[in-house]
């Protein structure tokens, strides 16, 4: 029994090896002015979509799914941007006002290894 739970664990832990990339970045407090999109460019063109989910508190944290990107030996380089709205934003002390436009990442390099191969000859016997 002891064995069976250790393989179940194994697996189960492995399984999180095998989910698809994403990246994200910190949250963006509730208490500035936030994005009202964010977007990804690969090697200078448009890259996956990314999403700005909102968390209990009120801030955003963005998240780019990157499962399209194929595996290559040569980084990718990406750019994150937040695209803002013009608008205000109430805050305890007074208000944030800002025009729009857009804040962007330094570009940074990202390499999507292949998968390995297959393990065969796998089994599992009594000890």
């Amino acid at each position: 029994m002891k064995k069976l739970l250790l393989l179940t664990a194994g697996v189960l832990a492995s399984l999180g090896a095998l989910a698809a990339p994403t990246l994200t970045a910190d949250a963006v407090p509730s208490t500035g002015v936030q994005p009202a999109t964010a977007t990804l460019t690969v090697n200078g063109a448009a890259g996956p979509a990314c999403t700005l989910p909102k968390a209990a508190d009120g801030s955003v944290k963005p998240s780019c799914d990157l499962a399209s990107l194929a595996p290559s030996a040569t980084p990718y380089t990406l750019v994150l941007t937040y695209n803002y709205t013009a608008g205000c934003v109430n805050t305890p002390t007074g208000a944030v006002c800002t025009d729009g436009g857009a804040a962007a990442s330094a570009p940074f390099s990202f390499t999507r290894a292949a998968k390995g191969a297959a393990p065969s000859n796998v089994q599992v016997s009594p000890q």
